[in-house]
């Protein structure tokens, strides 16, 4: 599939011609509200078990899209209704996103500009996450099999087509990693999971893979996994900052991108501790980005005019300043920079 220039999506940009943003390309989820039956038919297909296609203005068809962090040059690059979650690769080369229903969930890939599209898994009950490999050439995919027990499994899938499965039902939900260079995927050591508080899942690793942060009781915590499989010890720190959700790891490794009562924080990592955190954005918001330069930040926060939508902004990492680059009749999610 291959869509230049979105047609039918009214979007009014806001560009702050004095302000500089990194550079790059944002790509994102924009939900549209479905305008009569016969669309609603046509873009949904099959419906979940909780749908009932008697109230179909009340479902949406979600796309995938791309644009400039300054808020120019808007490109839609799927048609189906039904893709989210848009992912690009380090060298942003590809994006890899899922769609379909639950039950039927498929793993795409396709260039920058939407064309060479093509689905890598298909038909799966559900996809998860993903992480691309730092060569950019493998995905880490956490799939869930319709079976009735080890129903999680991590695939690796190439951009060639290839797939090696992992059935490892203890460690699927994140804790399967890229080592630095991207070469081969690490499994941690089974103490692991004994050692640190119960209930933990889906860690965020750091570029090097050496840290993990993960939250535990209301605060974000930093361990190191080699270290504390060895010794068997692990504990939290002085000073660990509040924290309600983790997004991930700056590019250098230094920060954590992180939620506080749903604001976006920055905490500032030396050697596997807190120097410091500090609230960006004053400001409610979600799906909150690096962008390239480790600087910049781009989120999803509430449409200001009142309206039940949302916009995307741009925070300077350093000033605080922050900008809102969209104004639309849309709902926006999936945020995700390069």
């Amino acid at each position: 599939m291959h869509f230049k220039k979105a047609t039918c999506v009214f979007i009014f940009v806001i560009v702050f011609s004095e302000v500089v943003f990194a550079q790059g390309k944002l790509v994102f989820t924009m939900r549209e509200a479905v305008q009569t039956e016969a669309g609603f038919r046509k873009s949904v297909g099959k419906l979940e078990p909780n749908q009932n296609p008697e109230y179909w203005w009340e479902f949406y068809k979600y796309n995938i899209y791309t644009m400039n962090p300054d808020g120019t040059d808007l490109q839609r690059l799927t048609n189906d209704g039904s893709s989210r979650k848009p992912r690009w690769s380090p060298d942003a080369e590809r994006i890899v996103y899922k769609t379909g229903y639950q039950g039927k969930m498929s793993l795409c890939m396709m260039l920058p500009d939407g064309s060479e599209n093509e689905k890598m898994i298909k038909n799966v009950h559900e996809i998860y996450d993903y992480w691309w490999s730092p060569k950019s050439n493998v995905v880490l995919v956490v799939v869930e099999i319709d079976r009735d027990r080890d129903r999680f499994e991590n695939w690796e899938v190439n951009v060639n087509g290839k797939v090696k499965r992992w059935r490892s039902e203890r460690f699927a939900k994140g804790w399967l990693h890229w080592n630095e260079t991207g070469d081969k995927v690490i499994t941690p050591h089974n103490r692991l999971l004994e050692v640190l508080p119960e209930g933990i899942s889906w860690p965020k690793w750091s570029p090097d893979g050496k840290w993990i942060a993960f939250k535990t009781q209301g605060v974000l915590a930093l361990a190191e996994p080699e270290v504390i499989s060895l010794s068997r010890r692990w504990s939290l720190q002085l000073g660990e900052p509040p924290c309600h959700g983790i997004e991930k790891w700056s590019p250098d490794g230094k920060k954590i991108l992180f939620y506080m009562n749903g604001e976006i924080c920055v905490a500032h990592v030396n050697k596997g501790r807190f120097i410091g955190f500090r609230n960006m954005s004053l400001y409610k918001g979600r799906d909150a980005t690096w962008g390239p330069d480790g600087q910049h930040i781009a989120f999803i926060g509430a449409n200001t005019s009142g309206r039940r939508t949302s916009e995307i902004f741009i925070i300077d990492g350093k000033t605080r300043e922050m900008h809102q680059i969209t104004s639309s009749l849309n709902d926006y999610s999936d945020l995700h920079w390069r």
